[in-house]
């Protein structure tokens, strides 16, 4: 491995935790860390009904790797609640933030598998990768907001223009969110 490469790598852990929500899980995540030599990279979380999933991305010393699960895994007895952790070298580029996505919402009154399957069949078609989904809105119509990156909005537009009129999707694309 050159030079460039060693600097160019980082050692990572990958945190998964999931469980039933309720107050005090994310800090006591965060304490159960905060002893060791961490560096926290990225954190999402999602709750959908009750139920929380949590993942957090840290660059640690690779000599810790061990001490850092049992920690976690005493964490996840003391509050009920499943964690996993997964350790790898990693390229900067790998978890470093997406730019230039392309931002679709995707509203309609039912939205049904089909629709949602023909949706993300048009990204991958396009060459995009979806990096990030949420609901914005539930009431009157249901609104997912789609991020997607390798994608060219224009493109997308064509690709999933008759399959959103005929599904009744209503599609907005935006570049470069």
């Amino acid at each position: 491995m050159d030079k460039k490469s060693e600097n160019n790598e980082r050692f990572t852990g990958l945190i998964l935790l999931s469980g039933v929500d309720s107050p005090g899980i994310f800090s006591a995540l965060f304490c159960a860390l905060e002893p060791f030599s961490i560096s926290v990279l990225d954190i999402e979380q999602v709750i959908n009904r009750s139920r929380l999933i949590l993942t957090v991305l840290i660059e640690l010393d690779p000599a810790h790797a061990q001490a850092v699960e049992e920690d976690l895994n005493q964490c996840a007895e003391k509050l009920n609640v499943d964690i996993a952790v997964s350790f790898a070298s990693e390229t900067i580029e790998s978890f470093a933030q997406k730019n230039n996505l392309v931002h679709i919402s995707a509203s309609a009154q039912k939205l049904t598998p089909g629709t949602i399957a023909n949706l993300a069949l048009s990204i991958a078609e396009t060459g995009g990768n979806i990096e990030r989904i949420h609901r914005s809105a539930s009431s009157p119509s249901t609104t997912i907001e789609f991020f997607v990156s390798g994608a060219i909005s224009e493109s997308l537009r064509s690709a999933t223009n008759s399959s959103a009129l005929n599904s009744g999707l209503n599609l907005v694309i935006q570049e470069n969110i």
